[in-house]
């Protein structure tokens, strides 16, 4: 009988490097697919903390301008016609500034915070026609109506700024 013993070792030896080879492959698929989720996790952490700043800026923007708006009208009561008549004017400014925040607000969501504004908007409007109606008449319907809207006005700053708080944290 020849002797089996150099095939046995030939056998072996090519066994042992297939193996190798394969566990080599094996692990280099297992480390580029390790790589890969850990490169998508922090590619979505940081697209995740991108969107918080901007969505945080934006709400900020909002919350400022909100109050510039309360600011500047919380004395006209008390104004002659044509310095009321001079506030109306730089409300609307303040006005057109607040919608370019809500125009923001409405591209960075969500749907809550965006109601939010947009009510604060709106409410910002009506302080044009109430603000309107006591420089045409300074009559005391028109003054406590108007007063009446700023304080609504002011009342809904809190709600954005809870909705504002609410989606940053979700985020």
């Amino acid at each position: 009988m020849p002797d089996n013993s150099l095939f046995v070792a030939a056998l072996t030896g090519v066994t042992a490097i297939a193996a190798s080879s394969l566990a080599s492959w094996l692990t280099s698929r297992g480390n580029a697919h390790a790589a890969r989720i850990q490169v998508d996790a922090a590619t979505a952490a940081q697209r995740r903390e991108s969107t918080r700043q901007t969505r945080r800026a934006a709400y900020l923007g909002l919350i400022e301008q909100a109050q510039v708006v309360a600011d500047g009208l919380r004395g006209v009561d008390g104004l002659s016609a044509p310095r009321t008549k001079a506030a109306l004017t730089a409300h609307r400014d303040r006005h057109q500034q607040l919608r370019r925040a809500v125009t923001l607000i409405d591209l960075e969501g969500p749907s809550t915070v965006k109601v939010a504004a947009s009510n604060l908007l709106i409410m910002s409007g009506t302080l044009s026609t109430a603000l309107a109606a006591t420089t045409e008449s300074a009559g005391r319907d028109n003054r406590r109506e108007f007063q009446e809207t700023l304080r609504a006005y002011i009342r809904l700053i809190g709600p954005f700024v809870d909705a504002a708080a609410a989606a940053l944290e979700e985020t």
